[in-house]
């Protein structure tokens, strides 16, 4: 392959990479799922989590290392002078060098996630206050925190149960609870 032909692979993998990375990066981004009808073995390495439903780390891992092997191939070429060979030593080595450091920022990112929202089953054996009076045929409502956050619901129960009252959560029906009340301390 000739240095002018290397040179343009080099260029346009480096101006594509860091182009798609770039935009990756803006706004939220298009997601365009690619399936490759391939089975891979199967790899067990520590401290690694592959998902298959996500791959919001591994697009920017293979966009960095793409924009970095285009530019370790020029860099190769103009500061050390090197031939085809070397050139595409030094990209590679710049490539693995691109998709290491995407790796890292993105699943640092991926672990400062918040976690996934308590569901309204979750509060089932939970305790709240009542401070809209439930009647017989009458819903009330329910005040609570969970997760860090006042939560204001609609309640019904077996029995009439006065505002101000601690009731415990027995049931969760659509948005609504279904409570019983405790006897006092």
């Amino acid at each position: 392959m000739s240095a002018d032909v290397l040179e343009l692979v080099f260029t346009g993998l480096a101006v594509l990479g860091t182009s798609l990375l770039l935009l990756s990066s803006i706004g939220g981004g298009m997601h365009v799922r690619v399936h490759i009808p391939m089975r891979l073995p199967h790899l067990l390495v520590p401290f690694v989590h592959i998902s298959h439903a996500d791959n919001a780390t591994a697009m920017p891992m293979l966009l960095g290392f793409l924009a970095m092997f285009g530019i370790g191939g020029l860099f190769g070429a103009a500061a050390f002078s090197l031939g085809p060979v070397g050139r595409t030593v030094v990209a590679l080595l710049f490539g693995t060098c691109g998709a290491a450091v995407a790796f890292a920022i993105f699943a640092a990112l991926r672990r400062a996630e918040g976690r996934e929202p308590t569901a309204l089953r979750d509060l089932v054996g939970r305790r709240a206050r009542v401070i809209v009076s439930i009647g017989e045929r009458a819903r009330g409502t329910v005040v609570l925190t969970y997760d860090g956050a006042v939560q204001t619901l609609p309640a019904t129960a077996a029995a009439p149960i006065p505002r101000g009252q601690v009731v415990e959560i027995l049931a969760v029906q659509g948005m609504g609870v279904t409570v019983r009340s405790l006897p006092p301390p």
